[in-house]
């Protein structure tokens, strides 16, 4: 079948021959034949050593039927098989050191762009500058990643990250910081394809523990964000600015040292697979050919080359599935309500630090404690809503998720106290943590079905053009209007929007499309 997939689709491009696509493929056949045989006789090999293993122990265990529960027992970890358990272990032993710095970033870059004398909307500037990198590079470092291996690029993506805090904190000025945070988004480019892809190795040899090793990695994370901002705080407080981008380089390096007693985990195959891909892709239309989301080139008309039509053209494209998305009303209102959550976030790191610093005179370790309660409130909030949503429906819980963060939001940009800010920006939190994950349980259900990926891959880029267009936006309309709370009330008026839109959502779950 992949030797008649590789010739469909080498057919289709018009970049062979006929005769050259059937020796391809013959060429595939034999070597996946190959392939299979060597495996096969690998696993007769492995099978005949693991039975003589368990004869030998058996034999001298002398203890009777204990001896097997015993070797059972010594091969699971965490309830988990060995051989996931342990590097998943490392893993998230070394991220964990990673969140300690990111958490104590959160408070430092706002703060830091201020104390240099950058406006709002140069903040909002320099905190955009990764997700350009990010927008453009994560695709082909996600195939990278299929053909090289993940360790290389969540090291190197380490050692990056690591170079562009050390620039960060060394900057004067916004020539100087735009380039360092546009390294580290190469840098977080690289690593995040990488350890995605990772896990995802990992939770294939346990497919029914998929769900726990997730929620693991995601418990680390959020527990890195809790106690990361209050350290940020300090560092700066007690070191001044620079400190908090120093401890993280030093942080992306302690993790990088980790990765590397990872073992391996891309397979053989996929890295073949990869490989005859990028073979067959030489020759388009290069980088932003392939960026493109709203056409594809497997997406060619299939049908016409099987039947051997002589009309079907190698080049001919068919509208992407997120065009026919954006044309449902329910998807619109889908996608409003993650932009609208993700634009929480960026006021989180730019607008509503800068108005507890200027407005409310808060000290870096004030906006950092401000930072530890929201993600905690968070923490404790996100199993509940999962709760709710699946007892009440995903629709009810977004709107009063999302209607509650844009209360928060609100309040807290007329708050006259620290404690007002604080109870107001908490209820942000619980609104923001609550709401992620009712979104995406949503988008689940309203995607079509057989197109599932390529579906739940649309909310995800429309919060990243947030990420890439919102800091700037709302830092322009800091300095437009000229006080230091526009920013939020518009977050809290878009927050509202999507919470009122969710209205028109329709009860039932899942929608079929034909």
């Amino acid at each position: 079948p992949a030797a008649a997939s590789a010739s469909a689709a080498l057919r289709r491009r018009g970049r062979m021959s006929s005769r050259e696509v059937e020796a391809r493929a013959a060429s595939s056949s034999s070597s996946s034949s190959s392939s299979s045989s060597s495996s096969s006789s690998s696993v007769r090999r492995e099978g005949e050593t693991s039975t003589s293993v368990t004869s030998r122990r058996g034999a001298g265990g002398g203890g009777g039927g204990g001896g097997d529960g015993g070797d059972t027992d010594d091969e699971m970890m965490f309830g988990l098989p060995r051989d996931v358990a342990e590097p998943l272990r490392t893993l998230l032993a070394s991220q964990f050191i990673l969140f300690l710095g990111v958490g104590a970033l959160l408070p430092a870059l706002p703060l830091y762009a201020q104390s240099i004398g950058l406006s709002s909307s140069a903040n909002g500037l320099v905190i955009s500058a990764p997700a350009l990198a990010m927008l453009l590079l994560n695709l082909p470092l996600g195939q990278a990643t299929d053909r090289f291996g993940r360790k290389p690029l969540m090291i190197g993506g380490m050692i990056v990250m690591a170079c562009a805090d050390v620039a960060t904190g060394m900057s004067r000025s916004i020539l100087a910081l735009v380039p360092a945070r546009v390294m580290l988004g190469v840098g977080r480019a690289g690593c995040e394809c990488g350890d995605r892809a990772y896990l995802a190795d990992l939770c294939a040899r346990v497919p029914e523990k998929r769900g726990i090793i997730v929620a693991s990695q995601s418990t680390v994370h959020a527990v890195g964000l809790v106690f990361g901002p209050l350290l940020g705080g300090r560092l700066m407080e007690a070191y001044g600015a620079p400190a908090a981008f120093f401890y993280v380089a030093v942080a992306a390096i302690g993790t990088g040292i980790g990765y590397t007693f990872l073992p391996e985990t891309l397979r053989e195959e996929t890295r073949l697979a990869a490989e005859l891909k990028a073979s067959m892709d030489e020759g388009d239309g290069g980088l932003l050919d392939t960026l493109n989301p709203f056409t594809s080139s497997d997406n060619t008309n299939t049908t016409a080359v099987a039947a051997g039509g002589e009309g079907a053209s190698g080049d001919a494209r068919e509208d992407s599935l997120w065009l026919a998305l954006l044309k449902d009303a329910d998807q619109r209102v889908l996608l409003l309500c993650a932009s609208a959550n993700s634009l929480g976030f960026v006021a989180k790191l730019t607008v509503i630090p800068l108005y507890a610093s200027s407005h409310l005179n808060a000290s870096p370790a004030e906006v950092g404690q401000l930072f530890s309660i929201t993600a905690l409130l968070g923490l404790v909030t996100a199993p509940f809503a999962g709760l709710a949503a699946d007892k009440f429906g995903k629709k009810l819980v977004v709107g009063a998720a999302l209607a509650t963060a844009a209360a928060g939001l609100f309040f807290g940009a007329n708050a006259d106290t620290q404690s007002q800010l604080m109870f107001c920006i908490g209820a942000w939190g619980m609104g923001t943590a609550a709401a992620g994950p009712a979104i995406n349980a949503l988008a689940q259900e309203l995607a079509p079905e057989g197109g599932e990926g390529e579906a739940l891959t649309l909310p995800k880029s429309a919060a990243d053009l947030v990420f890439l267009i919102g800091p700037l936006a709302l830092g322009v309309l800091d300095d437009a209007i000229g006080t230091d709370n526009a920013g939020m009330i518009l977050t809290s008026i878009a927050a509202a929007t999507a919470a009122g839109s969710c209205l028109f959502l329709p009860t039932e779950g899942r929608k079929s499309q034909s």
